[in-house]
C-alpha cells in the first residue's frame, strides 16, 4: 500500500470527523447538563414566586384600602377648610363693617373736636 497524498487526506478528514464528533457528543452532554440545572432553578423559582406573589398582591390590596381611607380624609380636611373659610369671611363681614363705621364715627368726632378746640383758641 502506497501512501500518496489522497489516502493521507482521507485519513486525516476521517480523524477531523471522529474528533469533531466526539467534540459534539461532548458538547451536546454539556448543554444537556446546563439544561437540566436550569430547568431545576426555574422549578424552585416557580416554587418560590407564586407565594412571594400572594404577599405582594395582599400588600397591594391593603395599600389600596389605606389610600382610599386617605382620600377621604383628603376630602373631609377640604370640607373644613371650605366650612372655615366660609366661617371666616361671614365673621369678616360681621365685623369689620361696624368696626369700620365705629372708626369713622371715631375719626369724624375727633376731628370736630379738635376743631372746635382750634376755634376756642383762636377767640382766646
Amino acid at each position: 500500500m502506497e501512501w500518496d497524498a489522497g489516502s493521507i487526506m482521507r485519513i486525516a478528514i476521517g480523524f477531523f470527523f471522529v474528533v469533531f464528533g466526539v467534540g459534539v457528543i461532548f458538547s451536546l452532554f454539556r448543554l444537556g447538563t446546563v439544561f437540566k440545572k436550569l430547568s431545576s432553578i426555574l422549578a424552585d423559582a416557580n416554587t418560590q414566586v407564586i407565594p412571594l406573589l400572594t404577599r405582594v398582591e395582599a400588600t397591594l390590596d391593603g395599600v389600596n384600602s389605606e389610600l382610599g381611607k386617605v382620600d377621604q380624609i383628603t376630602g373631609s380636611v377640604a370640607e373644613i377648610v371650605h366650612t372655615a373659610e366660609v366661617t371666616t369671611t361671614a365673621v369678616h363681614g360681621a365685623i369689620a363693617k361696624p368696626i369700620k363705621k365705629i372708626a369713622g364715627l371715631a375719626a369724624g368726632a375727633n376731628a370736630a373736636i379738635s376743631s372746635f378746640l382750634s376755634r376756642r383758641r383762636k377767640e382766646a
